[in-house]
């Protein structure tokens, strides 16, 4: 992303978090001295295009709402130039302004709604609902580095469910979607608001603890691998999980370096047994220090 890209990106999300009151007295306002314009300038320049630019901004920013309410106080403001014309011709004219905004509205509107489910189809895992991994680092990244910066310890889940291949050979496929989605709901309701979950991809998962130490973050880990033994039992599945979990205290973490190593932690108590966690605390020169289960 260039320099310009990222501008554009910033500003549309700090106008997003005005809310849609704030961005409806700017638009109201951009309206008002378009309006005050429009009867300085001469009659024979109409500037009926430049209303749609608030128009557009109050729909994008303020909801379908703000921005009909600002085609009416448009149509207003350019009625005056239709005034001087006959009495069907003017009332002709302000019906056909007022149409053509609240066409304008109703496709801005219905824009920004497939922008949104774009944007949310890119971030998140179709199947299970979990934001994809794309979106993780993205969003994990951000807020490490908040964390960092205020030596704040955060922990981070590398999940994967055992013997998954076991059900697609057995059950079929569309069981193990079951699985998935079971276990991703699973991971959804039994996290903080503040936690980040997400499918990394086939049948792993991660999880990220912000504000979380190393004894602290064994509370919800332990729960969550009891939750899924009891969700396999009941439905008969031969699953269960292995957890690698990285804790990281003091220093800069990098986050591509923490995901590997509490990758390998996983693989690790999969390769000695399965159904377990796995604790290490990560040091900034790299170094590490395991702990296996409670």
């Amino acid at each position: 992303m260039n320099k310009l890209e990222k501008t554009i990106s910033y500003y549309f999300c700090y106008l997003s978090k005005l809310g849609s009151t704030t961005n409806s007295i700017i638009g109201l306002v951009c309206c008002i001295l378009l309006g005050i314009l429009d009867l300085l300038v001469p009659d024979d320049f109409i500037l009926s295009f430049f209303y749609l630019l608030p128009i557009a901004f109050t729909t994008w920013f303020a909801g379908k709402r703000g921005g009909i309410a600002i085609s009416l106080v448009c149509t207003y403001f350019l009625s005056a130039n239709y005034l001087k014309m006959d009495i069907v011709a003017s009332a002709w004219n302000i019906v056909s302004t007022l149409g053509i905004f609240v066409i304008v509205t109703l496709m801005q509107d219905k824009i920004h709604q497939l922008f949104d489910e774009e944007c949310k189809l890119a971030r998140t895992d179709p199947l299970t609902g979990a934001i994809n991994q794309r979106a993780f680092l993205e969003l994990v990244g951000y807020e490490i580095m908040r964390l960092q910066r205020e030596n704040i310890p955060y922990s981070l889940v590398y999940i994967d469910i055992d013997n998954f291949k076991m059900v697609n050979d057995q059950y079929g496929h569309k069981m193990g979607d079951e699985v998935l989605k079971s276990v991703a709901t699973c991971l959804l309701k039994n996290h903080r608001k503040t936690d980040v979950v997400s499918r990394m991809g086939g049948d792993e998962f991660t999880i990220f603890f912000p504000e979380t130490n190393s004894e602290s973050v064994k509370v919800p880990t332990q729960r969550i691998k009891k939750f899924i033994d009891e969700l396999s039992k009941s439905n008969g599945w031969p699953t269960t999980i292995s957890m690698g979990v990285i804790t990281c205290t003091k220093g800069v973490c990098d986050l591509g370096n923490i995901v590997s190593l509490a990758d390998s932690l996983m693989y690790k108590v999969k390769n000695s047994g399965k159904n377990d966690v796995m604790y290490s605390e990560y040091f900034s020169a790299g170094g590490i220090r395991c702990q296996r289960g409670l």
